[in-house]
């Protein structure tokens, strides 16, 4: 299971850098709607990562009770 959350969390990185790669790269080129696509995705996909971490721990916990 470790080797699988690491796993996991390095390609949540790779996604990440990806995704500012592609926002630095959408500002410079300003292609508007691509930048904006792409800086909308930096915001999001954090808070979607956090709240999977933490559902999974709160239903982790739930047969333990």
């Amino acid at each position: 299971m470790d080797k699988f959350k690491r796993i996991c969390a390095l390609l949540a990185v790779i996604v990440l850098v990806v995704c500012a790669i592609l926002t630095l790269v959408f500002a410079i080129l300003k292609n508007q709607a691509a930048w904006k696509a792409s800086a909308y995705c930096m915001v999001v996909i954090p808070v979607l990562l956090y709240v999977m971490m933490w559902l999974a721990r709160l239903l982790q916990n739930r047969g333990n009770k």
